[in-house]
């Protein structure tokens, strides 16, 4: 069988395909990863065959569009937007449509190229990110499958229809149509890594695949330290690594801030950051350790509390870690995955005029670290993951449905 993976961008949707690509190649078939010419040094680290598509729009379409700087400010949407689009108003719903016409953008940047390549590879089916339009225009295109694969949360999965429902934008079709293809109104089915007690109900329901969330988070040494028995509680900071793409620039001073309160409590901080963000490190804290390029599956494992910013890689690994979480969500879709957490009780999450408060949050992880309830919660939240099918499991689907 041949499985051609298509992703939009990297670090966060790429990393969210690895295991299942991994699993496809374990099981003896063959494997591609079509995606833009920047992703290509991610994939070839992550052991994946990668063809270059198209051109790089994205985040360029991120940063230049007016209609997006709403998402990108630190606020909570009314809670459970995401299965319930009437809450929004009117500037918030002109904002998923500005979501949508990124998408399609960068969609049309690449489909061309896509499309060339799986007319002369014919892979059985495609797998491709949730956002990734133009793997459901190949697929379409050749007669075949197309996989949706989540990354971490359903709140935007169907921003190609009004409201998130079961009825699409003028420039969805549009994508098919430009192409010749008959447009489909979405993937044959969706794997989804999100465990259901965080799970969000879809506004417009369509097949789900449970498939167990492995973390990936790119490659990376373990440090001794990271092994070693510890004297006081651990805890991580980290602001994930795609936002730093988007918004390139140092690193929030709060951080640093943060972990030094931390770190004067008598906790063991680590401040976990990429390499891009440690050449932008101007002041690093005084008082804690400063982790650049350690893959956080690695490190959470070690640590009572993780401090960040809701991103769905390092919320999910923190959950597969069985570690407590704190949010400091800088987008409303990180507010959905905080509030799930806080919830289900193995989190919790802070509003915004307390997130740039380092003794809020250094009192907020001290409530994480003390009251048992919170690990209790997260240990559960772990073990129903684990009960979860594997990628491996999954192969299993992709194989029936290229029959």
């Amino acid at each position: 069988m041949r499985v051609l993976f298509a992703t939009w961008a990297e670090p966060g949707h790429l990393f969210s395909l690895v295991p299942l690509a991994w699993a496809c190649r374990a099981a003896g078939h063959e494997v591609r990863l079509a995606a833009p010419p920047s992703c290509m040094a991610s994939a070839a680290r992550a052991g994946l065959t990668g063809v270059p598509v198209g051109r790089d729009v994205a985040v360029e379409q991120i940063r230049s569009r007016a209609d997006l700087a709403p998402w990108r400010r630190p606020g909570r949407w009314p809670e459970g937007w995401a299965s319930r689009p009437g809450l929004l108003d009117d500037a918030q719903h002109a904002v998923l449509r500005a979501l949508a016409d990124k998408q399609f953008t960068v969609a049309d940047a690449m489909a061309d190229d896509l499309l060339a390549l799986a007319r002369r590879w014919r892979p059985d089916v495609v797998v491709h990110d949730a956002l990734c339009f133009a793997g459901t225009v190949a697929a379409a295109a050749l007669g075949v499958p197309a996989y949706g694969h989540g990354w971490g949360t359903a709140t935007i999965m169907r921003v190609e229809n009004h409201e998130l429902g079961a009825r699409p934008l003028p420039g969805y079709p549009r994508l098919f149509e430009r192409r010749g293809v008959r447009p489909r109104s979405g993937p044959t089915a969706w794997f989804d890594p999100f465990p259901p007690a965080l799970r969000l109900p879809d506004p417009a329901p369509r097949p789900r695949l449970d498939m167990r969330y492995v973390p990936y988070n790119g490659p990376g040494d373990v440090a001794r330290w990271v092994l070693e028995e510890r004297a006081r509680p651990r805890v991580c900071i980290t602001a994930g690594v795609s936002g730093h793409k988007v918004r390139p620039g140092a690193l929030p001073p709060l951080l640093t801030q943060t972990a030094d309160a931390l770190a004067g409590r008598g906790l063991e901080v680590v401040l976990a950051i990429s390499a891009d963000q440690a050449r932008t490190l101007t002041a690093a804290p005084e008082k804690a350790r400063v982790a650049v390029g350690l893959p956080m599956s690695e490190l959470l494992p070690t640590c009572a509390a993780v401090v960040h910013h809701g991103g769905s890689g390092t919320g999910l690994t923190a959950a597969a870690s069985g570690t407590p979480q704190l949010v400091l969500p800088q987008i409303p879709v990180t507010a959905e995955i905080g509030e799930r957490l806080h919830r289900h009780g193995a989190g919790l999450i802070l509003p915004p005029e307390l997130q740039s408060d380092p003794t809020a949050v250094s009192e907020a992880v001290e409530a994480l670290v003390d009251d048992p309830r919170h690990a209790r919660a997260a240990a559960r939240l772990r073990t129903d993951m684990l009960r979860m099918p594997s990628p491996a499991d999954r192969v299993t689907a992709l194989e029936q449905a290229s029959l």
